[in-house]
């Protein structure tokens, strides 16, 4: 049996190299627990480290790695910064984990 398709080599590199990249960042507990209550509504910073009782710069910092691989949305209300899931972005990861794990 042949594993051509996912060697070194293969044209699925780049995409096994890029779901690795965002289950890396999504194995962090604290990460799934923050998309979690972005799949249910727009919160700003100061609702979600109330809401997992979790120190603001930690729920920042979390917050900076989902924005990295544009799974966040973020928005200014005000002095407010407002976050979502960005839909498109994780249907895309979910499509790219689904074509690689056939």
């Amino acid at each position: 049996m042949s594993n051509k398709c996912c060697g070194k080599n293969s044209k699925r590199t780049g995409d096994i190299l890029k779901l690795k990249e965002f289950l890396k960042i999504i194995s962090d507990a604290n990460r799934l627990r923050i998309l979690c209550l972005l799949t249910r509504k727009e919160l700003c910073v100061c609702e979600i480290f109330e809401e997992l009782e979790l120190p603001q710069n930690l729920v920042s910092h979390h917050l900076a790695k989902l924005e990295k691989l544009s799974l966040v949305k973020k928005r200014k209300e005000g002095t407010f910064v407002i976050y979502s899931v960005n839909q498109k972005t994780l249907k895309q990861y979910k499509n790219l984990f689904n074509q690689v794990i056939k």
